[in-house]
C-alpha cells in the first residue's frame, strides 16, 4: 500500500490510474522547500505520447462520512464568511482555499512544461442537501473564485458527482482481473467478481 495514503485517497488515485488514465499517482507530496508547508493529497500526470504534452491532476480529498470537512477557528476577514454561521463551514472553506492555492503555485513550480493542470477537490458526503446548502454554496465560490485568481478551474466532486465517479470505477473494474498495483482498484475488483 502506498506510505501514509488513506483509503479515500487510494479510491481517487485508483479511479485516476484507470479511467482517466494517469501513468503516475503520487500520495500525500510535500515541497521540499525550507519553511514551504504545502501538502497536496494526490497528483496525478497523464502522458500524452501523441502531443508528448502532460497534464497534471492535483487533488485534495476528504473522507468524512459524517458530512463534515475541517474544523479550526478561521480568519474572519474572509469571503467564507459569507457562508453560514458556523465556524467549522468557515474553516473548511478557508482550509481548501489555502490549500489549492498553494498546490496550484507548487504544481506550476514542479511541472513547468505540463500542457495542462486539473484542480480537483473530492469528498463522498458533504452536509446540505445533495446539491445546495450554506457548505456546498460555499465550494460553488471556492471554485469560482479559485479561477479568478488563477485563471484554472476547480471541480468539485462531492456527494452524487463523487458517487458516479465511484460507480465507474468499480464498472472498470468488473470482469477484470489484472493487477495494477492499485490496492483500492484490486479490492474494488474482488467485490465486483464475486461469484
Amino acid at each position: 500500500m502506498p506510505a501514509n495514503a488513506r483509503w479515500g485517497e487510494l479510491l481517487v488515485g485508483a479511479y485516476h490510474q484507470r479511467v482517466t488514465g494517469c501513468e503516475v499517482v503520487s500520495y500525500n507530496n510535500r515541497s521540499e522547500e525550507q519553511g514551504n508547508q504545502m501538502e497536496s493529497d494526490l497528483i496525478a500526470i497523464d502522458n500524452d505520447r501523441s502531443s508528448e504534452g502532460q497534464h497534471i491532476y492535483v487533488c485534495e480529498i476528504v473522507t468524512h462520512l459524517n458530512g463534515g470537512l475541517y474544523s479550526g477557528t478561521p480568519d474572519e476577514e474572509g469571503w467564507w464568511m459569507n457562508y453560514s454561521n458556523t465556524a467549522a463551514y468557515h474553516s473548511s472553506l478557508e482550509t481548501l482555499w489555502r490549500k489549492f492555492l498553494d498546490s496550484e503555485e507548487y504544481a506550476k513550480q514542479a511541472f513547468p512544461g505540463a500542457e495542462s493542470y486539473s484542480f480537483q477537490f473530492w469528498a463522498p458526503k458533504v452536509k446540505g442537501g445533495k446539491t445546495d446548502g450554506p457548505l456546498i454554496d460555499g465550494l460553488e465560490a471556492l471554485s469560482t473564485k479559485f479561477e479568478e485568481e488563477t485563471d484554472e478551474e476547480l471541480e468539485v466532486i462531492i456527494n452524487r458527482g463523487y458517487t458516479e465517479r465511484i460507480e465507474d470505477l468499480r464498472e472498470e473494474a468488473r470482469g477484470d482481473t489484472s493487477d495494477y498495483g492499485s490496492p483500492a482498484f484490486r479490492f474494488l475488483q474482488i467485490l465486483e467478481n464475486l461469484e
